[in-house]
């Protein structure tokens, strides 16, 4: 039986689309296209014999792309590309459950950012010859980067230009940066808690809290930190508030209790010893030797 050539998608998916017509400066780095789709209840496309290197990062939910050989789960923070002349199909995951012995449909969820390359120039020479899938950083940075290229077409000239040719830049750099480092995984998932507890560094965080965002249990997570961090979760979120509060210091001339405050220690007094005692300088001394 061939390939089938369709596609099938629902009226609650939106999708934001960016070709070469639109904007030369795609053109000046081989991509064809590319965009984001937030894919909902349902969604399938099929290729029979595509000409372009096809890029999927999975922002959140979950997909699927299959081939006449193999098929793939494409879970959030992922990447998959799939290269020319290779027939695919790709949707979103059905996902049910049963309840009181009737099959519910779940609300299905697929956001993800694609880009469409074509096969000559820099491209033919880096891209691998394959399907090849694997976790990536750049998901959600790809697809922020395609809603601000997407927004900054409707700006006047020259801003709407100058800021369109660096967004493609950007776009370039993440496809070719895709690939995860050789940080551990263990370790990445340890750096997104920390990097979610930096966005509240005012709020009073529990080991508990930290590690119901890994998630693991509190004995597992003390030993994750002591592995790569060499000391005690709060002794980490410590360092941390400490960073905060020395670049507030140096860079704002924020009142002393706001940084206080700000950095996660309403009294003023226990926040002074605790900076003294991680820089050997009192707050006021800090800043008017490193103030910019």
């Amino acid at each position: 039986m061939s390939w089938p050539e369709y596609y099938e998608i629902s009226d609650q998916c939106r999708t934001t689309t960016i070709d070469q017509g639109q904007l030369m400066a795609l053109e000046k780095h081989q991509i064809v296209q590319c965009g984001v789709n937030y894919a909902r209840q349902s969604f399938t496309v099929y290729r029979r014999n595509p000409n372009m290197h096809m890029l999927l990062f999975t922002c959140c939910g979950e997909g699927w792309l299959e081939t006449p050989v193999r098929k793939w789960t494409l879970e959030s923070g992922s990447v998959i590309h799939v290269p020319p002349g290779s027939a695919n199909g790709f949707g979103i995951t059905q996902k049910e459950h049963d309840a009181d012995n009737e099959t519910l449909d779940t609300e299905n969820t697929w956001d993800i950012a694609w880009v469409m390359l074509s096969d000559n120039g820099e491209w033919a020479k880096t891209m691998p010859n394959e399907v090849t899938y694997s976790k990536t950083q750049c998901a959600d940075m790809l697809r922020k980067t395609i809603d601000c290229l997407h927004q900054s077409m409707s700006l006047p000239y020259p801003v709407g230009n100058q800021l369109g040719d660096n967004l493609v830049e950007q776009i370039r750099l993440l496809v070719t940066n895709r690939l995860p480092t050789s940080m551990p995984i263990s370790l990445q998932r340890l750096e997104k808690v920390f990097d979610r507890a930096k966005e509240q560094l005012h709020r009073q965080w529990s080991v508990a809290e930290l590690a119901a965002l890994h998630p693991c249990s509190e004995p597992h997570f003390h030993r994750l930190c002591q592995q790569y961090y060499c000391h005690s979760p709060i002794a980490h979120l410590t360092r941390l508030r400490m960073e905060y509060a020395a670049r507030l210091l140096s860079a704002t001339e924020w009142p002393i209790q706001h940084i206080c405050e700000s950095s996660g220690y309403p009294n003023p007094a226990n926040f002074s010893t605790r900076f003294k005692k991680w820089s050997s300088l009192t707050p006021r001394e800090f800043r008017q030797r490193f103030r910019y």
